[in-house]
């Protein structure tokens, strides 16, 4: 049984929690701070049905931060979707690298095509102006299928919470197809490193998104999940019997939500080459490289953001409202506060240091029984 289908569903009665201040710290799951907490206690979620997620793997998302996506069977258009555009990906990375470095970008991960050596090549499409002809019609169409469901997922969401879906999809709609105009969504190509050797190897290191959601496909499992209840990561991909995708809560929804969806932890790995113990059969082929398309939803820059329009008695009185600023502004003040994993390690290794010192300076400012706001050292992929 899976760790997702172990999760408890909660149906009546009260949720004792934290407050939402707390429930960020509590997800630090590289560095977890001892608290004196203030206890709130809030009705459950509102039960749901979380589109093309099962019974048993629903609870999950509010719980850890993800959850399955299991495709529908015996077709399924979003799953097809992917399967072109990884077939376009590859294509795409297998060209020049002088042809791929046209699309290079001054704001690197962000948009447009670059490389971390010994770790990944990626690309970052968020316009149609932007994006290479070879993979134009096939990330159009999947984005179109991400788009659709995240769009539909956030709507549940926001229902879940006591609020109509349009409170929450205002900041998702503009944002469902791939055009010519630049949105905050974007869509991410990786090809990874590293199939070689004995030993598995991180290719991304431990983050939570920062966006709303994030849908990620491997085609090759990889992705490892961060469990609460156990406190380690958990091989999410290899579990998966069937075609099926992860979806991931991202640090706005969490801060938007009040800390009832919490962000999902998780990191990449390139495993070692399975070996067979049978003499008589063929040695498997050689995989270089592990491909994956993610999907990152995030609020549409210009859309105000009021959580007293959010407020309700499940999300129960915000800790630290936001008023007055844009969906913009609270994605850069998030932002501000992690470092990039998507950029060169050199770089990403200064971003650590500074943050570190940020921390520093502002726990000796603090009093011996007031803690410092937590820094999380972490950022999207």
């Amino acid at each position: 049984m899976t760790v997702a289908a172990k999760v408890k569903s909660i149906t009546s009665g009260l949720l004792r929690r934290r407050s939402a201040d707390n429930v960020e710290k509590d997800q630090t799951h590289d560095q977890h701070v001892q608290n004196d907490e203030q206890e709130v206690f809030l009705p459950p979620l509102r039960p749901v049905a979380l589109p093309k997620v099962l019974p048993s793997h629903q609870y999950a998302l509010s719980e850890h931060g993800w959850t399955t996506v299991t495709y529908n069977e015996p077709t399924d258009n979003l799953h097809e979707a992917s399967q072109a555009l990884f077939q376009a990906s590859q294509a795409f990375f297998d060209l020049p690298q002088s042809y791929k470095e046209t699309f290079k970008t001054e704001i690197g991960s962000e948009e447009g095509w670059s490389r971390i050596e010994g770790e990944k090549e990626l690309i970052t499409l968020r316009c149609l102006g932007n994006t290479p002809k070879e993979l134009k019609e096939a990330a159009s169409a999947y984005w179109a299928e991400a788009g659709g469901l995240l769009n539909e997922t956030l709507g549940r969401i926001s229902e879940s919470l006591g609020l109509p879906a349009k409170s929450l999809t205002q900041y998702s709609e503009p944002c469902a197809k791939l055009g010519s105009e630049k949105t905050a969504t974007m869509l991410r190509l990786f090809r990874y490193e590293g199939f070689e050797g004995k030993e598995s190897k991180t290719v991304a290191e431990p983050h939570r998104d920062l966006g709303l959601l994030s849908l990620v496909n491997g085609d090759t499992p990889g992705l490892e999940v961060w469990d609460r209840n156990v406190q380690k990561y958990y091989q999410l991909e290899r579990t998966y019997a069937r075609p099926a995708g992860s979806l991931l809560v991202g640090r706005q929804l969490e801060r938007l939500s009040n800390g009832r969806y919490v962000s999902g932890g998780h990191l990449v790995r390139s495993y070692p080459e399975e070996i067979t113990s049978d003499p008589t059969k063929p040695p498997k082929p050689s995989r270089p490289y592990r491909f994956s398309i993610v999907f990152v939803l995030r609020a549409h820059s210009p859309i105000p953001v009021d959580t007293d329009n959010l407020t309700t008695s499940i999300t129960g009185p915000y800790k630290n409202p936001l008023r007055d600023i844009t969906a913009n502004e609270l994605f850069s003040s998030i932002q501000s506060a992690h470092f990039n994993i998507n950029t060169h390690i050199e770089e990403r290794e200064v971003q650590r240091q500074r943050l570190a010192e940020q921390k520093r300076q502002l726990e000796e400012t603090k009093g011996e029984n007031e803690k410092a706001v937590e820094y999380q050292t972490v950022e999207a992929v």
